[in-house]
């Protein structure tokens, strides 16, 4: 029996890879057993108390051949150094016992943090009995052995005797067995000599079978010749077959490629054949107005063309004012910059990347894609709204924005008492007889006057009064998509009184230069000068005492100059882009749900959590003065035509839809088929910028969705579904759409930004509004 002594320790890494077999054998060297004996250990019982009941384990566990106490080879001190026995009837603590002994499970090695953890086997416990002092006997050494008295033997085999027994016929087994194996040696030798006698037998029989095959082999190569020259063919033939079906199925995806141009195609024409319709539709709209109010101010102009010298003589109108009512052409202000077709191709994608950096020199930061989101909602006519705090670049984009693209910009402060649309556009005044007009409206004629330049129109503040106050009439008139709106300022019955009134006056004049044959006085200063001529006009005028021809002159300037200024009718000019500017707070008002259905909500953060140095990386360098702006012309930000249709194929369109049915609609959000349309003609906008399906539906979403959020979490929508459950269910499936189209990232994600919707509302009792920071 070889007995090795302790020969060291292992940390838990070093055990990590062993299997159960091989730290059981590891265990068995280390505590001096060989590998084939069995691993029986003594120790002492000892009882433990457990949460359910009572067991046992071994301490002062001791090898079995040498008695040297054993302890578990780990690195580590804090080990329990026993052997997990369990309950058992019959035993008591204090008692020495031979255990067999095996791994314990690894869950409970795990526990107890020991690789080498063991456990007495089933039925694996021998009681050990010490003898009494009285009958400890000497053990005397001789040439055979160590020997023992003899009645101590016999006392031994009698109270042992069975177990004796067992153990001579198991002596007697391993011998026979021994006999058995020398007998089957025995006979392996005698099959050795017959094998050798067969593989002489068989070595004949092989010289004889590779002849044989050695003729197969020859007619085997003859049948792979042409087997690999019919395979030769078949892959031939098949090469051949998958060019067939390679180009057919290069036919069935160029034959989809040219139906998809075709339907793209159609679509084209059909946009085209629309817009043709809609541009013959408002040409002829525009000579059905134009031939309206030429038969409603026939009088009038026939009458100034009539006497328009006249007129100019008696100094109640200026030339201009002619010009203007016979339609000769105004001249363009005056554009320096670098022509938008001729150096950008008329290419937006360019002309943004050229903006940007116009600005950057200016000291102006903007990410590009703000600037090609505000671009493309330009290109809509639909009413943008600018949100975000004050300082945070709104007012400032539409300023710089506007001299990047050669254009002009009015700022318009809305006042808090401003209550009806009169404060937008202003009103005629019956006492006055004059149409008092707004700065707004003052922009709108001077926009109709120059064509050709952009003109941005910012309603700063615009929610510091109730904007469907003052603004809802004005923007149901936006919605006209066909042709331009028209805007109604007073009655065209005025015009008729102005006529009335102006040749009754000149009538008047020539009938008192002919009673007093004074023709040759011509101008309004001469009859002032010539005091019969001017008696005669206050006798012929019916003027009271106090009443002078000078100040009835001025009235009847001051109503002509008013009429031929301000027409009772006014079309929005197409180069007019309508921008407003809020900022949410305690001052302000919420935008009614009439306003977030028509309009694009842009909101801004604070410059100051710009990545500078990202939007420093997209500056391009242009070869070319950075000292002048694009010279834009208003057509390149788009004609007014008519939203797509609701196309239920479109992917856009699908997943508005089940957006719509599948949350917002349950959480009391109006979503309609109008803002679908609009959001498919901000998809076609957005076309010049990108091809990310991913980033259109998160702007939308941006855009359309998220300024409605405002609503109580808590209240129930079907049995244990709240409102914050649907929100909570509309963001995974905003997430999971918009990964479906290529993922998005970033903090400017709608995903980002609802999920600060979400944690604001948790931390205000699940108040949802997107507006609260």
């Amino acid at each position: 029996m070889s007995k090795k002594a302790f020969t060291g320790k292992y940390t838990l890494t070093e055990l990590k890879e062993y299997s159960d077999s091989s730290l059981l054998l590891l265990l068995k060297e280390e505590w001096g057993y060989l590998s084939d004996e069995k691993f029986e250990v003594i120790g002492q019982l000892t009882a433990i108390s457990g949460p359910k009941s009572d067991f046992f384990v071994l301490e002062n566990i001791k090898n079995i051949h040498t008695g040297e106490s054993l302890a578990y080879p780990l690195d580590y001190s804090d080990v329990r150094q026993t052997v997990f026995v369990g309950s058992a009837s019959g035993l008591r603590s204090g008692q020495w016992v031979i255990a067999l002994v095996e791994l314990s499970p690894k869950l409970e090695r795990k526990k107890h943090n020991n690789p080498f953890g063991l456990k007495a086997t089933e039925g694996g416990l021998r009681i050990l009995e010490l003898i009494p002092k009285s009958l400890r006997p000497d053990i005397h050494r001789t040439e055979d052995g160590p020997a023992l008295e003899s009645w101590l033997l016999d006392i031994c085999y009698q109270k042992h005797q069975e177990r004796i027994v067992k153990d001579i016929i198991k002596e007697g087994d391993a011998l026979r067995t021994k006999m058995l194996t020398e007998h089957q040696q025995h006979q392996a030798e005698l099959s050795a000599e017959s094998e050798s006698l067969k593989s002489k037998l068989e070595q004949q029989q092989e010289k004889l079978t590779a002849e044989a095959e050695s003729l197969q082999s020859e007619i085997e190569q003859q049948q792979e010749k042409l087997t690999a020259e019919a395979e030769s063919l078949q892959s031939e033939i098949e090469q051949q077959q998958a060019y067939i079906n390679e180009t057919k199925e290069k036919d069935k995806k160029l034959s989809e490629d040219i139906t998809k141009k075709r339907n793209k195609l159609k679509e084209i024409k059909n946009q085209m054949d629309e817009t043709h319709t809609m541009h013959t539709h408002a040409i002829a709209e525009f000579q059905s107005q134009k031939k309206i109010m030429v038969n409603q101010l026939d009088t009038l102009n026939n009458f100034i063309k009539q006497k328009a010298q006249m007129l100019r003589d008696l100094d109640l109108i200026e030339q201009q004012d002619i010009d203007n009512m016979l339609g000769k052409q105004v001249v363009d202000l005056k554009r320096e910059g670098h022509d938008f077709a001729e150096i950008f191709n008329a290419n937006p994608a360019k002309a943004i990347s050229y903006i940007q950096a116009f600005m950057w020199q200016q000291g102006i930061v903007y990410q590009r894609k703000v600037l090609e989101d505000f671009f493309a909602l330009l290109t809509t006519h639909d009413l943008i709204v600018l949100a975000g705090d004050s300082g945070s670049g709104k007012t400032n984009l539409i300023k710089s924005f506007a001299r990047a693209v050669g254009g002009k910009h009015v700022i318009i402060p809305v006042k808090p008492n401003w209550t009806s649309a009169e404060d937008l556009l202003g009103y005629y005044n019956p006492l006055e007889q004059k149409y008092l007009a707004t700065q707004f409206l003052d922009a709108l004629f001077e926009a109709a006057r120059h064509p050709e330049t952009p003109y941005f129109i910012c309603l700063d503040e615009m929610n510091l009064a109730r904007v469907e106050y003052y603004f809802a009439d004005f923007l149901s008139l936006m919605e006209e998509r066909g042709e331009a709106p028209e805007i109604t300022l007073y009655s065209d019955t005025e015009a008729t009184h102005l006529v009335s009134e102006a040749r009754n006056f000149l009538a008047l004049v020539d009938e008192a230069k002919d009673k007093l044959d004074r023709a040759d006085l011509v101008s309004f200063l001469d009859i002032l000068r010539d005091e019969s001529l001017n008696s005669k006009l206050h006798e012929l005028c019916g003027f009271r005492e106090g009443d002078s021809l000078l100040k009835y002159h001025g009235q009847l300037r001051k109503l002509m100059s008013s009429y031929l200024a301000t027409p009772s009718k006014i079309r929005l000019p197409a180069n007019v882009r309508i921008i407003g500017a809020i900022n949410v707070d305690e001052t302000t008002h919420y935008l009614s749900p009439k306003i977030l259905d028509r309009a694009h909500i842009m909101r801004f953060s604070s410059p100051l959590l710009s990545n500078w140095g990202q939007i420093e990386a997209e500056i391009e360098e242009f070869n070319l003065d950075m000292d002048l702006p694009i010279s834009l012309p208003a057509s390149a930000m788009g004609i007014r035509t008519q939203y797509p249709v609701f196309d239920r194929n479109d992917k856009l369109v699908q997943t508005l839809t089940h957006l719509t049915r599948e949350f917002l609609v349950p959480l009391g959000i109006e979503f309609g088929m109008r803002t679908i349309r609009q959001a498919r003609g901000y998809e076609s906008a957005m076309q010049p910028f990108t091809e990310s399906d991913a980033l259109i539906l998160n702007n939308i979403v941006l855009h359309k969705v998220l300024p409605k959020l405002m609503f109580d979490g808590e209240k129930a929508i079907e049995a244990e579904i709240t409102r914050k459950d649907k929100l909570l269910r509309m963001r995974d499936y905003l997430a999971e759409a918009l990964n479906t189209l290529g993922g998005l990232d970033g903090s400017d994600s709608c995903i980002a930004e609802l999920d600060q919707v979400i944690s604001n509302a948790e931390s205000n009792d699940w108040l949802v509004n997107y507006w609260s920071r």
